[in-house]
């Protein structure tokens, strides 16, 4: 079981979503993660869509469409319908390609992990690899495979791994984050490891559901932030802070240009990992004056704990197995 957490872990502090800074003001958003089970057998890990609008004008809506990297396919034709409905959608995807904005001619492609063109970095590809195998083995589909990003309406608004490089190599991140690369490029051993621990978690009907109880515990205790991780070293929090307060200074950058056009677009989407979503809301709610008016939840994936044949005693022992585990170094 502790390979199957070290795997999960390793996918998601490597994934595109990321833990968040210090609150910019005294404001707690609602949770964008939640683990759900009405009067039937059946948990489901559950992502939530939130609609801003401006306080005291009018103006452009504003959702934050969290998403998890893994679900079911019918997640994802949900998720790629409400972002089709919208006029404009501001994408996660760390690039090999140095100053990527949101207007370049190759600002559609999903860069991060994406893999298929010549641009795509070799621990990008490798990690995107990992990440469909993981999907796989758990019955489920793989975000940049399962949603079309060559829409008019998509642009990349992240920052490139040049821009990443830089910004570390400032805040003293920069060897942590080569190693966090080569390891990911380590090679086909390591590589071959991760992958056949995946296939393996996949390989029963049981341990499978049990896997996918795990992973959605992990993401739920969490809230998709890795830096929730009470074990992580301080490097790797500071680096990961780094990451996220950047990132999304990005993303609120190109929002505020889209904003402030003589005729803004009807309705934007920020469409980023559920661990970018607290802080964006912060900086929506405090620098932009907007507020949340709705909401949808999406069920990213579920598990019928009687069709599995898992107890309840299993359940209280996966959960309180994670609970421990994210709390050891």
């Amino acid at each position: 079981m502790r390979l199957w957490l070290s795997l999960v872990a390793l996918a998601l502090l490597s994934a595109c979503s990321s833990p968040r800074p210090a609150p910019v003001a005294d404001v707690k958003p609602e949770p964008y993660v939640r683990i759900y089970q009405g009067d039937t057998n059946r948990l489901e890990l559950q992502i939530a869509i939130r609609k801003f609008e401006p306080a005291k004008q009018k103006g452009s809506v504003v959702w934050l469409t969290g998403v998890s990297h893994i679900g079911e396919s019918n997640y994802f034709v949900q998720l790629q319908a409400h972002l089709d409905a919208q006029n404009l959608v501001l994408f996660e995807g760390i690039s090999d390609r140095s100053a990527n904005r949101p207007h370049d001619q190759h600002s559609r492609q999903p860069a991060s992990g994406g893999g298929d063109g010549p641009e795509a970095a070799p621990a990008e590809a490798r990690m995107s690899s990992l990440q469909s195998t993981m999907a796989s083995s758990f019955g489920l589909a793989f975000q940049l495979e399962a949603i079309d990003y060559d829409r008019a309406s998509f642009r990349n608004s992240d920052l490139s791994i040049q821009d990443l490089r830089k910004l570390l190599a400032e805040h003293g991140g920069g060897q942590s984050f080569e190693s966090l690369l080569q390891m990911m490029e380590g090679g086909t051993f390591f590589d071959a490891l991760l992958q056949m621990g995946l296939r393996f978690l996949g390989s029963t009907p049981k341990l499978q559901a049990l896997s996918k109880l795990a992973l959605m515990e992990m993401i739920g205790q969490i809230q998709g932030d890795p830096a929730q991780v009470r074990g992580l070293p301080a490097d790797l929090k500071q680096l990961l802070e780094v990451l996220i307060e950047k990132r999304n200074e990005r993303v609120i950058n190109d929002l505020k240009v889209e904003l402030g056009r003589p005729k803004p677009v009807a309705s934007i989407s920020i469409f980023f990992g559920t661990g970018h979503m607290p802080d964006f809301e912060r900086r929506l709610r405090t620098e932009l004056n907007y507020r949340p008016v709705d909401q949808l939840w999406l069920t990213a994936f579920s598990i019928d704990l009687r069709q599995a044949r898992i107890s309840q005693t299993e359940v209280e022992t996966i959960r309180k197995f994670v609970q421990t585990s994210l709390e050891q170094p």
